[in-house]
């Protein structure tokens, strides 16, 4: 699902191209914005929305809603001379700033006094689209084109991203009629409930941008920040001994940690999180006390799936914004190596 909230966004920093290349601002600068055939495919229709993304100046407020609560951010986004650099600063709540150059994100958080330095992954991003959204909006879902309807002042082509399989939600796009920048997203469950919602409000496509507007304007607030740098997970060798031996077409393991020992345990909790770029499912393994058993089957936490199963003496946990049938079959195939 098109998840950007301010906090999964600032505690989060949450592929490869449609077939599996790489997808770079360079490799996109190389083919220009154009309109669109009627009969564009997903894959055009996706390609030309990143590219603009990519390639376009644009500034604009980006308003997030999901189960009733709303976040407000303010986006800059400059291309110059074959490099990314964008800004996102929170309008509302606790103050948070991304600032991105390429694939490098610095993430300041004032009240934690922590700046927060990885790289760009997973579903960070809108409007952009990342590699894993485009090779699962392409590969799992058909397209049909809608009607013509206004986003923040500008016409937009309505797209409608319809599932094949059973693991995933409608995906409801609306790209600026002459660029195919992405103006707003919703996401859609099976009985045409929105679930999220990411749209701008208002944006100014072109012109130009001083260097000045994507440079943070948090980090002379703390005089001494605590930096926390992220290794990819490419680089780290983590491996707890569980793994999940299916999975959902489409679906890859993004991450894997040890997480603190339950009290009285000496085993710590082991944390495997899975996603197709739209969607998340974290699997959690937990020692459990002697002689203590958990109620197996599914359930629901707020707007997230959960099903619990046990495996000997581990509690099996998968906890997700992904559709029922996705996380049950995530934690089903769940097991020690």
């Amino acid at each position: 699902m098109f998840v950007f909230s301010r906090i999964r966004f600032a505690k989060s920093l949450l592929p490869a191209f449609i077939a599996g290349g790489i997808f770079s601002s360079q490799l996109l600068a190389q083919s220009a914005v154009a309109p669109l055939p009627g009969n564009a495919s997903a894959s055009s229709i996706l390609r030309q929305a990143a590219n603009a993304a990519a390639t376009l100046n644009y500034t604009g407020t980006i308003v997030y809603q999901r189960r009733g609560s709303a976040e407000t951010s303010r986006i800059v986004h400059l291309f110059e001379n074959g490099v990314e650099m964008e800004r996102i600063t929170t309008l509302d709540g606790p103050p948070v700033e991304v600032v991105r150059v390429n694939d490098e994100l610095t993430c300041y958080l004032p009240e934690d006094r922590v700046m927060r330095i990885e790289s760009r992954t997973g579903r960070q991003g809108f409007p952009s689209l990342l590699p894993r959204q485009l090779a699962t909006l392409t590969q799992h879902f058909n397209v049909k084109k809608l009607e013509i309807e206004r986003v923040a002042g500008h016409d937009a082509q309505v797209w409608m991203f319809e599932p094949t399989d059973e693991f995933r939600f409608w995906h409801k796009l609306w790209t600026e009629l002459k660029t195919g920048l992405w103006l707003r997203g919703r996401v859609i469950d099976e009985k045409g409930n929105t679930i999220e919602e990411i749209t701008f409000t208002d944006i100014q496509i072109g012109g130009k941008i001083d260097r000045e507007m994507v440079k943070p304007t948090l980090a002379n607030k703390i005089a001494q920040w605590r930096v926390d740098r992220k290794l990819p997970h490419s680089l780290l060798r983590t491996d707890t001994g569980w793994a999940a031996r299916t999975l959902p077409a489409g679906f890859v393991k993004v991450s894997e940690s040890f997480m603190r020992s339950l009290p009285g345990r000496t085993e710590p909790v082991s944390q495997i999180v899975y996603s197709d770029g739209l969607t998340s499912v974290s699997v959690y393994a937990s020692p459990m006390p002697p002689n203590q058993t958990v109620t197996e089957g599914p359930s629901v936490q707020g707007s997230h799936q959960v099903f619990t199963r046990q495996i000997g003496e581990h509690a099996i946990t998968a906890f997700g914004d992904a559709r029922p049938a996705a996380v049950r079959a995530i934690a089903s195939g769940f097991g020690r190596k």
